[in-house]
């Protein structure tokens, strides 16, 4: 199995923060290549920092958002060269849980994600996708990228791309599937009216449920900007018992937990 890797980052502080190190070791274990793009202007010294992880090390205006950051990369790529590619980005935490399961349990679809989103139309979240052969070889992905435009607007870039790429290759006739989606973390209707916005984004709602199942990623606003005032503290509590090193969370208070 040839695997590849694209990792799309962006730092405030144009660093290569101690998570983002810890997810590309993590993806590296089962992925042949990593190539590495950032719209942040990483010094030398931070770009060291991936020497002997990513085999390649772009730097881009900021414009496009992760978009134009895989779409850089995947210009430059072989499709044809490889049996599975993965796209990711850095705004998660984790992995905490192996990932090979991941792979392994996604059989039967042509490409998945992570995490499903009904918000304008069905979708699968983008900060982890994985394309198969499949969908790597066809014409529709192909033409899917040669369309992304450099937008600025992050509404608009979400609306066109995270929704339009799964809406495209499923017109095109491909299988998409959502590990964990929101749905299943619920029990059958009508108990599921019970339940705090069971058809929202569970990536924000409902980070314990996600994990509890399995789910080996954590989004970085959750964390940091708590969106949805959701209840951070079983969640901290729940990663410190996984054995993920808190530490990579540097912005994580004493008063949040």
């Amino acid at each position: 199995m040839r695997r590849l890797a694209i990792y799309a980052h962006f730092d405030p502080d144009n660093e290569v923060k101690r998570y983002v190190l810890h997810t590309l070791g993590e993806l590296a274990r089962d992925c042949e290549r990593l190539d590495f793009v950032s719209t942040s202007p990483l010094p030398a010294a931070e770009q060291g920092k991936l020497r002997g992880l990513c085999a390649s090390v772009t730097l881009k205006d900021n414009v496009g958002f992760d978009f134009g950051m895989w779409q850089r990369a995947l210009a430059a790529t072989d499709l044809e060269a490889w049996d599975e590619i993965v796209l990711a980005n850095s705004s998660v935490f984790g992995p905490v849980f192996p990932m090979s399961s991941a792979y392994e349990r996604a059989r039967g679809a042509d490409f998945w994600g992570m995490t499903d989103n009904h918000d304008i139309a069905w979708h699968l979240q983008s900060y982890f996708l994985v394309f198969r052969r499949s969908v790597l070889r066809s014409a529709a992905f192909r033409q899917f990228w040669q369309s992304v435009l450099p937008y600025r607007d992050k509404f608009q870039a979400i609306r066109a791309y995270e929704v339009g790429l799964t809406r495209f290759l499923r017109e095109a006739g491909f299988r998409a599937r959502a590990l964990y989606p929101v749905r299943s973390l619920f029990p059958a209707w009508p108990l599921r009216g019970l339940y705090r916005k069971p058809d929202d984004n569970a990536t924000c709602y409902h980070p314990l449920r996600l994990l509890r199942a399995g789910m080996p990623l954590v989004k970085v606003q959750l964390l940091r900007d708590n969106p949805v005032d959701v209840r951070l503290g079983p969640v901290v509590r729940y990663l410190a018992r996984t054995g993920y090193d808190l530490s990579l969370i540097d912005f994580l208070l004493p008063a949040r937990h």
